[in-house]
C-alpha cells in the first residue's frame, strides 16, 4: 500500500511538472481564445427590448373580473388577431409566407402579469427603435382588437339600456323614499324596515350603476390610458452577453488545452514500453496517421 500510495504521489508530482513547463501555453491560450472570441461577439447582431407596462383595472371592475382581463390581454398581445395587423403595418414579412412572419414575431414578444395586476410587454428587436416602434404597434392592435364587434356590440348596446333603465327606475324609487318615507311604498314600515329598504335600494342604485359604466367602457374598448409606461428606448443591448462568452471560452479552452498537455505527457510516457509503443504505431496506422 506503501508503494502505490508513493507511486500516485510521483504521478501527480509529474502533472505538475508537465502543468508548470507548458505554464505560459496555460495562460496565453485562453487569453488569446477569451480575446478573439470578445472581438467576434462584437461582430453578432444585437438585441435589444423595450418594455412597457400596462394596467386594466378600473373603479368599477372587481379584482376578478380585472385578473381575467389581464390574462386574456396577455394571450391576445401574441395571438394572430394581434400580430397579423402588426406585421402588416410594419411590412415585417421580409419574403416569406405569413405564418411564418407571425412566428418570428411572437418570438420577440413576451408578455408577463406580475402579482401586482399589471401587465407587462417586453419587445426584443435588432435595433432600440425597432424594439419600441413593435412595442407600440402591438399595443395600438391590441387596443383595436379591444373594441367590439358588430354582433357583441348589439348586445352591449341592449345591456346598457336595460341598466340606464333599470337605474332611472331606482333613483326614481330612492327618491320618493327620501321624500316621503314609508308612504313611498303604500303599506307602513317599522323604522327599522324603512332602513333596510333604504340600503336594498341603495345597493341596485351601486350595482345598475356600475352596470351603466362596464357596458359604456366595453363600447369603445380600452384606450390608452391602460399603459402606465409606455415602450422605453432601449438603451443597452441585452444580447450577447460578450464579456460572459469571452470567459466561458477562456475557461473552456484552458481546460481543454490541460487535458491536452496531460494526455500527450501520458502517451509519451507509455511510448517508453515497447509492446505499448508497437501498439500506439498500430492505432496511428489504422487511424492513417503514420506511415
Amino acid at each position: 500500500m506503501e508503494l502505490d500510495t508513493e507511486k500516485e504521489g510521483l504521478s501527480l508530482l509529474d502533472l505538475l511538472i508537465v502543468a508548470s513547463k507548458n505554464l505560459k501555453l496555460l495562460i496565453l491560450g485562453p487569453i488569446a481564445v477569451g480575446l478573439l472570441t470578445l472581438g467576434f461577439g462584437y461582430t453578432l447582431p444585437q438585441s435589444f427590448t423595450s418594455q412597457a407596462i400596462l394596467s386594466l383595472a378600473t373603479p368599477t371592475a372587481s379584482a376578478a373580473v380585472t385578473a381575467a382581463q389581464t390574462t386574456q390581454a396577455a394571450a391576445l398581445m401574441v395571438s394572430p388577431v394581434v400580430l397579423d395587423p402588426v406585421i402588416e403595418s410594419l411590412k415585417l414579412y421580409a419574403g416569406q409566407p405569413l405564418q411564418f412572419a407571425r412566428a418570428d414575431l411572437a418570438g420577440q414578444i413576451k408578455t408577463t402579469v406580475g402579482k401586482d395586476g399589471l401587465l407587462r410587454l417586453e419587445v426584443t428587436a435588432n435595433k432600440p427603435s425597432g424594439a419600441q416602434g413593435i412595442a407600440n404597434a402591438v399595443i395600438d392592435s391590441w387596443l383595436k382588437s379591444s373594441v367590439p364587434g358588430e354582433q357583441e356590440r348589439a348586445e352591449l348596446e341592449r345591456r346598457l339600456v336595460f341598466a340606464n333603465e333599470s337605474l332611472k327606475s331606482v333613483n326614481n324609487l330612492l327618491g320618493r323614499l327620501t321624500a316621503q318615507g314609508a308612504t313611498a311604498l303604500n303599506k307602513p314600515l317599522t323604522f327599522g324596515e324603512a332602513g333596510l329598504g333604504m340600503v336594498a335600494v341603495g345597493e341596485l342604485q351601486a350595482r345598475y350603476q356600475a352596470d351603466v359604466l362596464t357596458f359604456t367602457r366595453s363600447l369603445k374598448g380600452f384606450t390608452r390610458d391602460t399603459v402606465v409606461q409606455p415602450p422605453t428606448l432601449p438603451t443597452h443591448p441585452v444580447a450577447p452577453k460578450k464579456s460572459v462568452m469571452a470567459v466561458l471560452a477562456a475557461l473552456g479552452s484552458g481546460v481543454a488545452l490541460l487535458l491536452w498537455i496531460f494526455l500527450l505527457h501520458a502517451w509519451r510516457e507509455a511510448a517508453k514500453d515497447p509492446e505499448v509503443a508497437k501498439k500506439q504505431m498500430r492505432l496511428l496506422a489504422s487511424l492513417g496517421l503514420s506511415k
